[in-house]
């Protein structure tokens, strides 16, 4: 992932919202479902390590992201041209945002823990958002089937 300078993780994931928890339903879903980027009405969670230097795609799911910031300093860039360094304890809430991150260091990794949930199609004056995986494409192209 993130032009093979990276690693991604999935921590967990499930599929409907409230979670069925009955005879551990949740646990075999994750164990036996690679989930693609996000899953509909449920979530993923990702530990993603960034080699140094290393920057993603621009990219958007249609999701409500959480990423909180676990190790080194990432820096987020929307496609507004706004961006901001994030460092350990920070969080970042994306409302199925066109954006980009990169590892500030040179010589240091850095980590992010992402939480994924599904949302409900949504327009933003007027233009329908709709996922734009750029370069990621080809790494959750074949986890959609």
């Amino acid at each position: 992932m993130v032009r093979g300078k990276g690693v991604a993780n999935i921590i967990y994931s499930t599929k409907g919202n409230p979670v069925d928890m009955t005879d551990d339903a949740d646990v075999k879903f994750a164990k036996e479902n690679e989930p693609p980027l996000h899953i509909p009405n449920g979530s993923v969670v990702r530990l993603i390590d960034f080699a140094p230097g290393v920057e993603s795609p621009m990219h958007r799911a249609v999701s409500l992201d959480y990423g909180i910031v676990v190790e080194g300093e990432v820096e987020i860039t929307l496609d507004s041209g706004e961006s901001k360094i994030m460092k350990p304890g920070d969080i970042s809430v994306q409302r199925a945002t066109m954006h980009k991150w990169r590892n500030v260091s040179d010589t240091k990794p850095a980590r992010v823990v992402f939480i994924l949930l599904d949302c409900l199609p949504y327009s933003v004056n007027g233009v329908q958002m709709t996922e734009d995986l750029g370069d990621l494409a080809g790494e959750y192209a074949k986890r959609e089937e």
